[in-house]
């Protein structure tokens, strides 16, 4: 998956809003640790279709237009109670995804960096 000297674009290091996940942006994919599901989650650069930052309780996007699935989705840490991190991917079981990683603005701006 990755070698010894393979560069890193951004690190989000753990912290409590993470729950103690790391979140990494590489060249070609994005890597967050989720403890709910055993593993880390790997999505390929080119899967990203949106990525955004989005203001805390992730259920009211409901009543700021945004879709009933997008209001639904995959929190892999404390997104509901601070600015987060919305991942929409290509395909894949789970399409939306929200985590908080340490700086949300950078970590969006780093990931368009990558997204084809």
């Amino acid at each position: 998956m990755m070698s010894a000297s393979e560069e890193t674009f951004y690190v989000s290091p753990r912290s409590s809003r993470s729950i103690l996940q790391e979140y990494r942006i590489y060249p070609d994919r994005l890597e967050l640790q989720c403890w709910v599901a055993l593993q880390t989650l790997v999505i390929p650069a080119e899967e990203i279709l949106e990525v955004e930052v989005r203001p805390p309780i992730v259920i009211a996007d409901l009543f700021r237009g945004k879709s009933f699935l997008y209001s639904f989705p995959l929190k892999i840490d404390g997104a509901d109670g601070h600015r987060h991190v919305a991942i929409k991917r290509k395909c894949g079981f789970i399409k939306h995804i929200r985590f908080t990683p340490d700086d949300p603005d950078r970590f969006v701006e780093v990931c368009r960096l990558i997204m084809r």
